[in-house]
């Protein structure tokens, strides 16, 4: 027989669910396979140890006890209890409030129209204190001599313009 098959025996032999034929056969087998042997030990384990030790019984006064020390913690309020039941009803408000301003600030910051992607880029990337000619258009044909010139440059587009226009000439 089959050792996989013989796995899910041992469970349903731990429930009591085998025929009495199943279980001779589940014996046979477990008396051939020490490891299906082994994992059967293994698995019955906590039920015999449930059937060694007594079941609990507590003191016949415990309930007694129990029933008078929790009758001594209701009559007394501490401020923990005060705490717990104020967050209860300050949290859920809180909450909203948090909300409405985090919605009126996201309306505001989307409503703006002066907000430029293209400039905000620049500033991330390109310091203000290094200016540099990132439009080379008006230099007519975009040439690598005319990238490079427009790099090492540091004048105004315009002042640039002109300047060309006249060493052209």
């Amino acid at each position: 027989m089959d050792c996989s098959e013989i796995r899910q025996w041992i469970f349903r032999s731990l429930e009591g669910e085998l025929s009495p034929g199943e279980e001779e056969r589940l014996t046979a087998h477990l008396r051939e396979c020490p490891a299906c042997d082994w994992e059967m030990k293994l698995l019955s384990l906590p039920r015999r140890l449930a059937r060694a030790v007594p079941a609990f019984e507590p003191s016949p006064y415990f309930y007694q006890r129990l029933r008078a020390q929790l009758g001594s913690v209701e009559e007394s309020i501490t401020i923990w209890q005060i705490l717990i039941a104020l967050s209860r009803q300050l949290v859920p408000a809180l909450a909203v409030i948090t909300l409405a301003l985090l919605s009126i600030f996201s309306y505001q910051q989307l409503r703006s129209s002066t907000a430029d992607v293209y400039q905000a880029y620049d500033r991330i990337f390109i310091p203000g204190d290094q200016p540099r000619l990132a439009v080379i258009a008006d230099q007519g044909e975009i040439t690598d001599e005319s990238v490079l010139r427009a790099i090492a440059e540091e004048e105004p587009v315009g002042e640039q313009g002109k300047e060309t226009g006249s060493s052209r000439k």
